[in-house]
């Protein structure tokens, strides 16, 4: 697959996530797939996935994320977002404060065979604990 097909499948992915539907992520990420991020335990297996972005969504029931800037090459994609909800729900250990944040990234994405094998995703965490209190 080239860079085209990848920036067309990561958007699709973004956009059912934004929907918070994590029903059709076979058609983007592999079974196996591998997600780091700074701090949290390796992500391993498309399940583990779903439960990573479920965890989020309860954290944040109102969660929304718009991609700013992306860009790819035959076997990867960068992408710059912005997050943001209302903190309801335990967030990455930080209990409910009800405050409405908003927080950016950036992710990376290993593509193989048009779906994500491996990703590594930066949120600006700091910014996250300053807007509930934490820092």
């Amino acid at each position: 697959m080239g860079a085209e097909e990848n920036l067309r499948v990561h958007t699709r992915w973004a956009e059912a996530e934004d929907q918070h539907d994590l029903s059709h992520h076979e058609e983007f990420i592999h079974d196996d797939i591998e997600v780091t991020s700074p701090g949290g335990e390796l992500v391993v297996g498309i399940d583990a996935y779903r439960a990573m972005m479920q965890a989020s969504y309860e954290g944040l029931p109102d969660f929304h994320v718009v991609l700013e800037d992306q860009f790819a090459t035959d076997d990867r994609v960068v992408c710059r977002w912005r997050g943001s909800g209302t903190h309801k729900g335990e967030l990455f250990g930080i209990p409910a404060t009800g405050k409405q944040i908003e927080y950016i990234g950036m992710s990376l994405w290993e593509f193989d065979g048009g779906k994500a094998r491996r990703g590594w995703i930066f949120p600006d965490i700091a910014s996250l604990m300053a807007q509930v209190g934490m820092a």
